[in-house]
């Protein structure tokens, strides 16, 4: 009992029950906004489709692999750009940022009092879009933004509507949602996609698991987790398993590369 204390209780006061609405993240399927990246070489390499096909096709590559990189799937591509100066010394969020489409996603959630903002992150699968997560502080691409906190939507228990309705326009969309104690990162399930025309219903069971205040005073080895507060590293003053696995992966990239991937921006 002293190493594997486990006590049960269960609450019954539901009628001041309140549960924070899950995190969404977006994830265009097309990041790349053509004109925008047109733009981009021409100013960035001097270089245009007209006078150069062959080398601007080169430099507009280098552009969907930055703003679409993934953890596991094309990292490989980079080899070809390793030994090019032409690349080097560019700021690659900002590039991400630069050539992403403009296009808004409309949020309509049913508290009329609650505004949805969208933060740009920067995941292990590319650039994507968040709202109601509460670490996407560390994957924020706004580098020279000061991070705003915000109250994460929440419901009550005897709400009989608590939704959002995510409206995709034109684009198509891959969505994952998850704790809005979490994070997107290279090992998350997509929830589903939705492409132009389409729509997705998903509805979900809240189910709520909280510890005595008492647990705490537990060593991690015991209770085998760790509580918010207990930081990461300086850089990343929070807890959470995806958070823990984002940090592990740029500290393996540190060690074997020598250098922390553009996509782990803390």
């Amino acid at each position: 009992y002293n190493s594997e204390p486990v006590v049960v209780s269960l609450q019954r006061d539901y009628r001041s029950w309140w549960t924070t609405f899950p995190a969404v993240t977006a994830c265009f399927l097309d990041r790349v906004q053509p004109d925008k990246a047109r733009e981009v070489v021409e100013d960035t390499w001097n270089v245009t489709e007209e006078s150069d096909p062959e080398k601007y096709q080169y430099y507009y590559e280098f552009i969907e692999l930055i703003a679409d990189v993934s953890f596991r799937e094309n990292l490989q591509n980079f080899w070809k750009y390793q030994n090019d100066d032409t690349v080097k010394g560019i700021d690659l969020l900002d590039l991400a940022l630069t050539v992403h489409p403009s296009s808004v996603l409309q949020v309509i959630v049913s508290n009329n009092d609650h505004e949805v903002h969208w933060n740009p992150v920067m995941t292990e699968v590319g650039m994507c879009l968040t709202f109601n997560s509460l670490y996407a502080e560390f994957q924020h691409m706004l580098q020279e933004v000061d991070w705003t906190p915000f109250d994460l939507l929440q419901c009550h228990y005897h709400s009989g509507r608590c939704s959002v309705r995510i409206d995709s326009m034109n684009n198509a969309v891959r969505y994952f949602i998850h704790s809005p104690y979490e994070i997107s990162t290279a090992i998350s399930n997509p929830t589903g996609e939705v492409l132009p025309g389409e729509e997705l219903i998903i509805d979900y069971k809240v189910v709520e698991i909280q510890a005595s205040p008492s647990v705490k005073t537990l060593r991690p080895e015991q209770r085998r987790c760790k509580y918010p507060d207990e930081w990461i590293s300086d850089s990343i003053r929070a807890y959470s398993f995806s958070l823990c696995q984002m940090h592990c992966r740029s500290r393996m990239a540190v060690m074997f590369c020598g250098c922390r991937p553009y996509f782990h921006v803390k």
